[in-house]
């Protein structure tokens, strides 16, 4: 497959491909659910068709949509809840549209365990992207999506590709290549069943990426952008559990490329990985693809709990601020030259990023970032990764 711009898209494992575009986000690539990968394209040949949304979305208020309150409570007395169940179809395939307190799910998949998973995965994914970085803490809790977020699984690839067709038009060839996967555009992601594991895994990426779309003012820079999304992956949800639990550290396949690429001596340096977007690195092969993945998923565990956690607050406050659209701003209050690199949030903003939110001694964080690597790769810690649990403790 090719992405319209020379750059041909890589494959390994279950081989996933999925793209993403926003509108004023990058498109991104996904290949691989086990491993899965993800490659911004900032600027592409094909772009969509501005066309209308969805027809369904007439059902919905004009005003937005009140969401759950906010607050651990609020948010765990309404996921998993169906608000109602109503038939849906288009071009001769028939379906339901099954509205939950936040996401309006059209499906075709037939019944069974990944149908009814759908509205409490959905529920308690967006409730974990609000509060993953905060931890039980009102203080990080990130802002609700103004409106119910649109989710299409289709059961099949035959009914996934003519939706495609008839929303994106013209649009449709460069999305028409994916042999596995999916994508979202303006919000509303759009994939079909690929089997139940691998479906609720792209389901928790994607959705970050949607959610994002939906709230975000400002784009976050590639490298965090992706990394929060991989953080956002790891979950466990067994048959017998009611609810899946999200598990940041519980992402095996991140976890062996990082520890792969580690001892293969082939770990990217940080000053490429702050600066480059992804696709920059599919000229050398899938496996540097890969590792990028892992090592901005890592990335984000080290701002998270590196340093004694000296770098977390600085990661609330950058994802608070692409909320409310004060990157720019706090870039320009930090240094004016890097306001300016600043204002598209291209790939030379890395550096600017780290000195304005996380420490002005780049040296110094990325010597703590190596260590960090290090730590995380010891022996005998598969186990702790398998259990969900950090294996810096």
């Amino acid at each position: 497959m090719n992405l319209g711009n020379g750059l041909p898209c890589p494959s390994m494992f279950s081989k996933v491909p999925y793209f993403r575009e926003a509108r004023t986000h990058p498109i991104s690539v996904v290949v691989g659910v086990i491993g899965l990968l993800w490659l911004s394209v900032t600027a592409c040949e094909t772009q969509p068709d501005q066309t209308p949304r969805p027809s369904v979305r007439a059902a919905v208020e004009d005003e937005p949509i009140p969401m759950p309150p906010q607050g651990d409570q609020g948010l765990d007395t309404e996921i998993g809840g169906v608000v109602s169940t109503e038939p849906w179809s288009f071009g001769g395939f028939d379906g339901e549209l099954v509205t939950t307190p936040t996401h309006l799910l059209h499906l075709t998949i037939p019944n069974g365990r990944l149908q009814k998973a759908l509205p409490v995965f959905t529920g308690s994914a967006l409730r974990h992207y609000r509060s993953m970085l905060a931890e039980g803490s009102e203080a990080g809790l990130l802002d609700p999506p103004p409106e119910r977020m649109s989710t299409f699984v289709f059961g099949t690839r035959a009914e996934w590709a003519a939706w495609t067709s008839w929303r994106l038009g013209r649009g449709a060839k460069l999305y028409l290549g994916i042999e596995r996967g999916g994508y979202t555009i303006d919000a509303e992601s759009v994939i079909w069943d690929i089997g139940r594991y691998d479906t609720l895994c792209m389901l928790a990426h994607e959705g970050w990426h949607q959610y994002t779309q939906s709230v975000f003012r400002h784009p976050l820079p590639a490298f965090l952008e992706e990394g929060l999304a991989a953080y956002a992956e790891g979950h466990r949800f067994r048959r017998s559990d009611a609810a899946p639990v999200f598990m940041p550290w519980r992402n095996l396949e991140r976890y062996g490329q990082l520890r792969s690429s580690k001892y293969r001596g082939r770990l990217i340096d940080l000053d490429e990985l702050v600066a480059k977007p992804p696709q920059y690195f599919v000229a050398g092969s899938e496996s540097g693809l890969l590792t990028f993945y892992a090592q901005v998923w890592v990335l984000v565990h080290y701002l998270m709990e590196g340093e004694g956690g000296k770098y977390r607050a600085g990661l609330i406050k950058l994802v608070r601020d692409a909320v409310d659209g004060h990157v720019a701003t706090s870039l320009y209050d930090a240094d004016r030259s890097a306001a300016r690199r600043g204002r598209n949030l291209g790939p030379n903003t890395g550096r600017d990023i780290i000195a304005t939110y996380f420490d002005e001694d780049y040296q110094s964080f990325k010597a703590g970032y190596e260590a960090f690597i290090d730590r995380v790769v010891a022996s005998g810690n598969g186990t702790k990764i398998w259990q969900g649990r950090s294996p810096i403790e």
